[in-house]
């Protein structure tokens, strides 16, 4: 073998590894971003509803799990993928420690209004926890109607890139 063939082959190894996406602690893409907060009951009334009486979302898609309790422990999503009409967001939390997560699923028949609405996930009424509480870890997901992951994103202690290869297989 001459140097030069040694030198192609090296070259042409170097540019197969760096086209091999490294192993994430960070997911299945697809989620452009999750952001998490407490949400009093001040934080959710609304000035209209003293007209109307009726809740308005604007162009989000609200979900809770308990849709009568609005104050809460909130997640804002957006997407970069367009989830199937079967599809499914699912969130999983992580109360405390040497626990396993609890998991929260809401069908994604409805989408939020372009370009600025986001899923919103309210753990309310007895999910929300205490007025200080905040998950240890969670994740968020969407999957097909057969659980197949589509894009997932989660905290920084939810795992490791090598419980995300489980995930994946």
């Amino acid at each position: 073998m001459s140097q030069a063939s040694a030198w192609a082959a090296l070259a042409a190894l170097l540019l197969t590894g760096c086209d091999t996406p490294v192993a994430s602690s960070d997911e299945v893409p697809g989620i452009a971003y999750v952001n998490e907060r407490r949400r009093s009951e001040a934080d959710v009334a609304r000035a209209s509803e003293a007209f109307y009486a009726k809740e308005h979302h604007g162009s989000d898609v609200v979900f809770r799990t308990e849709e009568d309790s609005r104050p809460g422990y909130y997640f804002f999503v957006k997407l970069d993928v367009v989830p199937p009409v079967d599809g499914r967001l699912v969130l999983e939390v992580v109360r405390k420690e040497n626990t396993p997560p609890e998991r929260y699923d809401f069908a994604v028949n409805l989408k939020p209004g372009f370009p600025f609405g986001e899923y919103v996930i309210g753990l309310t009424g007895k999910q929300s926890g205490e007025a200080k509480w905040r998950p240890i870890a969670w994740r968020v997901s969407v999957v097909d109607a057969k659980g197949k992951f589509l894009a997932s994103k989660h905290s920084f202690l939810w795992g490791t890139p090598s419980d995300l290869d489980l995930v994946r297989r």
